[in-house]
């Protein structure tokens, strides 16, 4: 892959992935670190060139990005772009989803959809949710209690007023084991 000036120089990329029932932390080579849950990959360039540092994500990370007024990070997943300058976000953008999220903790994040035919897109401060569904093409933002989206990256699991499915979700990716309700309205 090749930057936009013309002393274009190759950038390499390396991928991280995590399988079921794990989860890693990492340090990119502008000192942001990530953590990256269960069932997610990042791929990321072994050193960022140009004027954007770009990863693309699946699954779910928490970012602690390091500060650059010159050069934006942007988190790319198959619906929405997330970018920043500096700051600490979680973005859960699990295939099997049928949203992503994006949850500010500290600092600010823009949120767009750069497929979405009238170029949807939301600013976010500390304690608010991006929330992206991909049969809509809207993004909705919203004031949330952040410690349920982004306890994970400290080793917890924590669950407000979410149905019996969601909660065995989440489990079988944390434990990789799997869960079969006899009944369905027993998910709900």
């Amino acid at each position: 892959i090749y930057g936009g000036d013309t002393d274009s120089v190759a950038v390499e990329y390396h991928t991280v992935r995590i399988p079921l029932g794990g989860e890693f932390s990492l340090q990119l080579s502008d000192n942001t670190r990530v953590y990256l849950n269960s069932g997610s990959s990042l791929r990321y360039p072994v050193r960022f060139a140009g004027g954007v540092r770009e990863v693309f994500l699946t699954g779910e990370g928490f970012f602690e990005v390091t500060k650059d007024s010159e050069r934006p990070f942007i988190v790319k997943t198959e619906d929405v772009d997330v970018s920043v300058l500096g700051t600490s976000f979680n973005v859960n953008a699990y295939p099997d989803e049928k949203m992503v999220q994006t949850t500010l903790v500290s600092g600010s994040v823009d949120v767009s959809c750069p497929e979405c035919s009238n170029s949807e897109s939301v600013s976010l401060v500390p304690n608010e949710m991006a929330v992206f569904e991909a049969g809509r093409q809207k993004i909705e933002k919203k004031r949330v209690d952040i410690t349920p989206y982004v306890a994970w990256h400290e080793g917890f699991l924590t669950f407000h007023d979410e149905s019996l499915g969601s909660i065995a979700k989440k489990l079988e990716r944390w434990y990789d084991l799997t869960f079969e309700f006899d009944q369905p309205e027993t998910k709900e």
